[in-house]
């Protein structure tokens, strides 16, 4: 958790200011649909396990002039002949799957909602003003409860009520800190689930820990912890995305900036041994790892969910967003370092947090689906299609497996600057160089959720990046064509988060 000049784990002076948007800012001409249709094989994430079933007719795709329309739903094109779905991770919920017992069971705990989880947000005074819009993004006043730790009082009298209040963290001059290249106030950070604890706060869960530029997608967050019984120990986040920095720190460690949650149970032991347990650990570098060594002086092992993103990588992070893993999307931090997620169109200029805010909508409409990736195909055309909901539509020429397509491509670098594969704790693979053999991008323009009349899909409208691919368009023909792909999808079944 790095929070200004404080206790990063991550080596100190590189700043993502110099990263330029992807994309560049071209008029798109949008034609109207007329109909034909072809045979395609659809790949779903509307259900999820990990067995291979073979297909099951139900999905439809239509070629328009400069548009494409896809639908994902199971449950409709039933007519159409020679048109099949191969569900990505089949588990059809509606047929007597039963859930496993214990975490995932519903009738064994009664799982947790918002107001029910606690927030503290580490932060800096003097580094508040320039990430306060992160936060804004995903902070609901009235539907949660935190606050935001500061080291100092805050400047002037700006606080508003659009943000959590603020408290200015406990004296801890009386620990010692001896890590030579890092900073004292990993200490207090540290302590904040422990002095929210003694707060004394009526009907909580949990508590949860992030930065000030960490941001959460807060249903997911509910959700993900609705699969954890609150009157129990547990210690729930997630590792590094660089292979270095989980060795230098630990794979048992949740790092801090992508959020980690603790039980109630668990804050209150924790809260009567911290202090003790600090004392023993002034060698360490960051609040994290000092975490992490009382949760083991403590017994209780981290639960990784994947959702939960420190994103210790640089650049542009498209190709682990196109290709996330089979998980809620919690978490994602280092936004400063990161290059706009959406590229700029002819009418959007995307910031970093214009960026973030685009993606929230989908969330809006249903977190769930977020970033969840399905894979279809063209037969015909021998086209693939990889859609992240709510992100970006992928076309590739020619078929290109699901086993290939669900890894993510390196258009991002490893905090260190490498690009090497070793350089990762999860696969990945290379980004070419040759623009002609990349994907052809299409990013979420619009998204909306059902309407009456629609048997319950949401729809998304993509619309072509423009990446100099127009050099290839003699190669990529018929889809340099194409200008906008439209996305129907159905919402996902509220189990799918019990079976992950």
């Amino acid at each position: 958790m790095k929070i200004g000049n404080s206790n990063g784990k991550q080596s100190p002076g590189y700043s993502g200011d110099n990263l330029s948007g992807m994309g560049y800012s071209r008029v798109n001409v949008v034609v109207g649909i007329a109909c034909a249709s072809s045979f395609v094989y659809v790949l779903s994430l509307f259900v999820m396990s990990v067995r291979p079933c073979l297909p099951s007719p139900c999905a439809s795709f239509t070629l328009a002039a400069e548009n494409i329309t896809i639908s994902e739903s199971a449950d409709i094109g039933n007519s159409l002949k020679g048109v099949s779905l191969i569900p990505h991770h089949p588990l059809d919920l509606k047929s007597g799957h039963s859930l496993p017992v214990g975490e995932g069971n519903s009738d064994a705990i009664r799982g947790t909602q918002l107001s029910r989880i606690v927030f503290g947000i580490a932060a800096a005074t003097d580094m508040w003003w320039g990430r306060k819009e992160y936060l804004k993004l995903w902070w609901k006043p009235s539907k949660m409860r935190g606050y935001v730790f500061l080291d100092k009082k805050p400047y002037g009298n700006y606080w508003t009520s659009e943000f959590p209040p603020y408290k200015i963290s406990e004296n801890t001059s009386r620990f010692r800190y001896t890590y030579k290249r890092g900073w004292r106030s990993a200490i207090r950070i540290s302590r904040i689930v422990s002095e929210m604890y003694r707060l004394g706060l009526p009907n909580v869960d949990w508590f949860v820990m992030g930065d000030d530029d960490t941001l959460f997608v807060a249903d997911n967050l509910v959700q993900v912890l609705s699969k954890y019984d609150h009157t129990k120990m547990y210690y729930v986040g997630s590792n590094s995305e660089s292979h270095l920095q989980n060795i230098l720190f630990s794979y048992d460690m949740a790092f801090g900036g992508g959020g980690f949650a603790i039980s109630y149970p668990l804050a209150k032991a924790l809260a009567k041994m911290q202090d003790d347990c600090l004392s023993r650990y002034s060698y360490l570098f960051g609040s994290d790892d000092r975490m992490h060594a009382c949760m083991a002086e403590l017994g209780i092992p981290l639960t990784k969910e994947p959702g939960f993103h420190q994103l210790d990588i640089v650049g542009d992070i498209s190709g682990l967003l196109a290709a996330h893993p089979v998980a809620p999307l919690v978490t994602l931090h280092h936004l400063e370092k990161l290059r706009p997620i959406f590229p700029n169109t002819a009418t959007k200029n995307f910031t970093r947090v214009r960026a973030l805010s685009h993606l929230l909508k989908a969330a809006e409409i249903e977190a769930a689906s977020v970033a969840q990736q399905s894979i279809c195909y063209d037969s015909r055309r021998k086209w693939s299609f990889s859609v992240s909901w709510g992100y970006v539509v992928q076309v590739l020429k020619g078929f290109i497996t699901p086993r290939e397509l669900e890894v993510a491509q390196r258009t991002f670098l490893s905090w260190h600057r490498e690009s090497s594969k070793v350089e990762f704790p999860f696969n990945t693979r290379a980004n070419p160089d040759d623009i002609c053999k990349q994907p052809t991008r299409f990013f979420m323009d619009s998204v909306k959720g059902p309407a009456h009349d629609s048997q319950d899909l949401m729809e998304a409208v993509f619309v072509r990046e423009f990446n100099g691919q127009m050099d290839c368009a003699e190669q990529l023909q018929p889809l340099s064509a194409v200008k906008r792909i439209r996305v129907m999808r159905k919402k996902t079944h509220e189990l799918w988060y019990q079976v992950l």
